[in-house]
């Protein structure tokens, strides 16, 4: 039987694209701490969970190694659909919620990625178990730490074993063409941990501190808030001091967020600043003339956000029809990249290889095809750019009236 991390062409053919234009459903896609990975070893992936599939993607596109991940079993259900997911190298995990008597099977799915990783081949868990977005930190499932440690039962006497921590840094969670940062955090090797404790500690009491520790570092590569009741106020006041400050890069966004957060109180009630007084959170509107400048560019630029939405029309549908039935509006932006940069293209191909025999000249074809992948990012740029135009509006006449 073929096992799931054997190398495969097609995939080898595809994954190229896939990194590539993950990287285009943001404004900007900045990497830290690539140096931090290991060049050798059985390395697992640990990034924090908040953006669905992205999260998956962002690890994915952080070197050109196939990697193999695990997701929940719920998707898999469908036989078509579990054969795409184990070509793309994802296996299933049961959770609770799946029902007690499935969490046996999850025996099997360990032991193939305890053969993923004494293959030499990166594997990728998303250790709180569920996504949210929030610059925060669920408490971590075992499940690493076993994988983890039967790895290292296995290979300890020829291989290391190393946990990196990534942080994944959304600048929006909900907006295609935001950016983010993806930071690689300084690496677990589980030799040097395990050889920090007494001889006879516990198998139980190793998990915890495994995960006690990767915690830590995860919490390191983020901007970091406990959850909390003061989340959301904390968070808020924090983005509202930073405000339009233009830091040189993502990294340097990240560690003046993480520094403001630190430094604000909580009274119970209200957020206090370093000085001990009370954060009034509230947006100051731009002034008419900049509002003139950005609607007069926009208009200039709408023949062309017009032309690009026509290309990706089928994205568009598609979007426009799954996006109202969404429970969990974290997915968006996963059904916005497939449809603009999987669906969207396969659509236009096949369309395209039918069109070159009736339309001369035939190279307008393909020509058309490659403004396709080129129009989701200025389509999406350009109604991001309304709509923030509209609510600057909205406010800037408000403080007129007032």
């Amino acid at each position: 039987m073929k096992r799931i991390h054997d190398n495969n062409r097609l995939y080898n053919f595809l994954v190229p694209y896939v990194r590539e234009s993950f990287r285009w459903s943001y404004r900007k896609v900045e990497y830290r701490g690539l140096e931090n990975i290991p060049k050798e070893g059985a390395i697992i992936y640990a990034p924090n969970h908040a953006n669905t599939l992205m999260d998956a993607l962002a690890v994915l596109s952080i070197d050109d190694k196939p990697k193999v991940f695990v997701s929940r079993a719920d998707i898999f259900k469908n036989k078509t659909v579990s054969e795409i997911l184990h070509f793309l190298k994802m296996l299933p995990i049961h959770r609770i919620r799946d029902g007690v008597e499935s969490l046996s099977q999850n025996e099997a799915i360990m032991q193939q990625c305890i053969e993923v990783l004494t293959d030499g081949v990166p594997f990728c868990i998303l250790p709180e178990g569920r996504h949210r977005p929030m610059h925060s930190l669920l408490p971590l499932k075992k499940g690493i730490a076993r994988i983890a440690f039967g790895a290292w039962e296995r290979v300890k006497d020829t291989m290391d074993v190393y946990i990196v921590p990534v942080g994944l840094e959304y600048e929006d969670y909900f907006e295609f063409r935001s950016r983010l940062l993806i930071t690689a955090g300084k690496p677990i090797k589980l030799q040097d941990f395990v050889s920090s404790f007494p001889e006879g500690t516990s198998e139980p009491e190793l998990y915890h501190k495994l995960l006690l520790e990767l915690a830590s570092r995860m919490k390191e590569t983020i901007v970091y808030l406990p959850d909390d009741e003061r989340y959301k106020d904390v968070w808020d006041a924090t983005l509202y001091i930073y405000g339009s400050r233009k830091s040189g890069s993502l990294q340097e966004r990240r560690e003046e967020l993480q520094k403001i957060a630190d430094s604000l109180e909580w009274d119970g009630k209200n957020v206090l600043d370093s000085n001990g007084h009370k954060v009034h959170v509230k947006r100051h509107p731009k002034n008419g003339m900049h509002l003139f400048w950005r609607v007069l560019f926009l208009l200039i630029f709408s023949p062309l956000a017009g032309l690009a939405s026509l290309s990706i029309a089928p994205a568009l549908t598609a979007i426009a029809f799954i996006g109202p039935k969404l429970k969990d509006r974290t997915f968006i932006n996963a059904i916005r990249y497939c449809a603009c940069y999987l669906l969207n293209p396969i659509i236009l191909l096949v369309a395209g290889l039918i069109a070159v025999f009736f339309v001369r000249p035939w190279w307008i074809v393909p020509l058309i095809w490659a403004f396709s992948l080129a129009a989701p990012a200025f389509f999406f740029d350009w109604v991001n750019g309304v709509r923030q135009w509209v609510d600057d509006m909205i406010l800037w006449k408000a403080a007129r009236r007032k």
